[in-house]
């Protein structure tokens, strides 16, 4: 078996579980802890407005502590005191896809400048 056609359709699984988990992801997790992050008096992201550009903000925020400092742009700390278990499979689910995502897609084509 060649390794091409193996990865064009891991490819589309981490495509179709990337699409899936965004999805996922804004609609459960981001909803979930802005509403949240509301009642603490913290405003959600104001430069996100509902194009879901917040949501790598908010799996950076969870799973790295580095990136829960707070700058004018973004407030996260709040973000991972929100999180719940299930939020943090999502984020994961989600971040997994789409590395994976990228990384197939590098792969691809680099076997394509071969041919």
């Amino acid at each position: 078996m060649e390794l091409a056609p193996f990865l064009i359709y891991l490819f589309y699984i981490f495509l179709i579980s990337t699409f899936a988990s965004s999805i996922l992801f804004s609609r459960i997790s981001i909803k979930y802890i802005n509403k949240n992050m509301e009642k603490d008096g913290v405003d959600p992201p104001s430069w996100d407005r509902g194009i879901g550009a917040s949501a790598s903000f908010y799996i950076f925020a969870m799973f790295f502590e580095r990136s829960r400092t707070p700058t004018p742009m973004f407030d996260a700390r709040f973000v991972a005191k929100h999180a719940r278990p299930i939020d943090r499979v999502i984020a994961a689910a989600h971040f997994i896809s789409v590395t994976g995502m990228i990384i197939c897609l590098c792969i691809i084509t680099l076997f394509k400048s071969f041919y």
